[in-house]
């Protein structure tokens, strides 16, 4: 007999655990960003403004090279990726839009997409692509 599940449920629950995962990664980026290693899996893969690095510790090295920031989140959305996409394993594309601001920089809209799955009750970053965004010509 098949289970049935509804839709809709998944798709809150997905957004409901975004919300949650992007107001705990922004507050470890930054307040805390010596711990931000823990919320990616070992081999994951950072792309950042056209920079790629992978390994959740090499990806921590990189962020934090980074001048002290503060992330403002001004949209996100979450939708859950399709069992047959990924084997079963929960997972859930996250898409933020947002103003962050770099010590001594003026404010800088960004978006950033997450690939995030969950590990052990816990849910880590496996693709991260952040990019600023720029008022085209």
């Amino acid at each position: 007999m098949a289970i049935v599940v509804d839709k809709r449920v998944v798709i809150d629950e997905a957004c409901s655990t975004a919300q949650e995962f992007t107001k705990l990664y922004y507050e470890c980026l930054d307040k805390k960003r010596n711990l931000v290693s823990r919320l990616y899996m070992d081999t994951a893969v950072l792309v950042w403004n056209g920079s790629s690095v992978s390994g959740n510790l090499v990806i921590q090295a990189f962020l934090e090279k980074l001048p002290v920031s503060d992330h403002q989140i001004v949209s996100l959305d979450a939708q859950p990726v399709h069992d047959e996409a990924i084997k079963g394993q929960s997972t859930i594309m996250v898409t933020v839009a947002g103003i962050v601001r770099y010590e001594k920089k003026p404010a800088q809209p960004f978006c950033q997409d997450f690939l995030i799955t969950a590990q052990e009750s816990k849910w880590k970053v496996v693709s991260d692509c952040l990019r600023f965004q720029k008022v085209l010509s």
